[in-house]
């Protein structure tokens, strides 16, 4: 397989539009690389751009050791697999797979050989002589898959494939696409604004907001230890809490909300990297998964009480979520299902001041007190 390199990469349309700004990017060999970010946020024009679907303005592209900004598409040897799976509907599964291969002037012994292996793979044998109205949206895609696969690039490249899924079709396609991965041991590089399936599926998640990458790293650090407050809200489901205040100096330090509703000392370890920002205000972050219930707490002593008045609760199966106002900011608390609290009643919450984040006022970046 391959790997590639962006090296300050930007994609500026005319009028100066800047969709892609300064990306730097390395995926290894055999990595499974995901972009993730809202919508607009630049990640598909970077998959294209990689493709050579899309001209770069400035910077560099390697695949392998090979500058390939003026290389055309054809002659990348990557595949690309689009969100809507561009097959051609007037011909069979089998000749939709192979149709990139005779162009190629591959033999027909080779394509035969080529297509049913694919199609062994990705559980469409007993498909491939039909058409693609005659398949369902799981189906169609993994034929759109298979055309990628019998093509043995050097770098597969996935373009938000599974968002015209619905909820089952996409975790199952999801973990369809980690097992291929693993299979051919390829260089994937995925598009998607699911952050979802960024944590289940990638090695290594690149998070983008406005053509800017925020954040590079492993999906359990990006979530442990995001680098700014953009990449803390985005990565989490449900998303982290934020409310803002100051650090106060008062018998050792404490954090104090804008409207001194929410206050607590600060331990230790808080109050060592914090001591820079005294009388400075800060973002507190906390997760959901971090806010307790008196049913559920743990025995610590790193738990803060604070009353609220649950406006909304949704029993999930296997858990609650709890949603209360603080500071005038919707926060959620993502309990255990164990008894169901009421809604409109003043409910004993506690926070876990070991897990909480924070992060500089004006420039959110993170301020690392792991």
């Amino acid at each position: 397989m391959a790997y590639v390199k962006l090296v300050n990469v930007n994609k500026i349309y005319e009028g100066g539009n800047v969709a892609v700004k300064d990306v730097n990017i390395e995926i290894k060999d055999k990595e499974f690389v995901v972009l993730v970010g809202p919508s607009g946020c630049g990640k598909s024009t970077t998959l294209r751009m990689i493709a050579g679907l899309e001209e770069i303005s400035k910077g560099e592209l390697f695949i392998d050791d090979k500058l390939v900004n003026d290389v055309s598409p054809k002659d990348r040897d990557i595949a690309m697999v689009f969100q809507n799976y561009a097959l051609y509907p007037h011909m069979t599964v089998f000749d939709n797979m192979a149709f990139g291969l005779k162009l190629r002037k591959f033999s027909k012994d080779e394509i035969s050989k080529r297509v049913n292996e694919a199609a062994r793979i990705l559980s469409l044998e007993d498909y491939l002589q039909r058409k693609p109205k005659a398949l369902s949206g799981g189906q169609r895609q993994r034929v759109a898959v298979g055309r990628a696969i019998v093509r043995k690039p050097k770098v597969f490249l996935f373009d938000e494939p599974l968002s015209n899924l619905d909820a089952k079709l996409r975790v199952q396609m999801r973990t369809e696409i980690s097992k291929l991965h693993q299979r051919l041991e390829a260089t994937m590089i995925y598009v998607t604004h699911d952050q979802t399936e960024a944590m289940t599926m990638g090695d290594k998640i690149v998070v983008m907001k406005d053509g800017i990458v925020q954040q590079i790293d492993a999906p359990l650090s990006l979530y442990n230890k995001p680098d700014n407050k953009f990449v803390a809200g985005f990565i989490g489901s449900p998303s982290m809490n934020f409310v803002s205040g100051k650090i106060i100096k008062d018998n050792g330090l404490k954090f104090i909300s804008d409207n001194n509703e929410f206050i607590f000392d600060l331990s230790t370890t808080q109050s060592s990297l914090l001591k820079n920002h005294i009388d400075k205000k800060v973002w507190l972050g906390i997760r959901p998964e971090d806010i307790y219930d008196s049913t559920t707490k743990p025995n610590s002593e790193t738990l803060h009480q604070h009353d609220a008045v649950l406006e909304v609760v949704e029993p999930m199966g296997n858990e609650i979520f709890l949603y209360f106002q603080l500071e005038g900011n919707q926060f959620t608390s993502r309990i255990s299902a164990r008894e169901k609290p009421n809604v409109g009643y003043k409910q004993n919450l506690y926070y876990d001041k070991s897990k909480m984040h924070f992060f500089e006022f004006e420039s959110e970046i993170a301020i690392d007190i792991r």
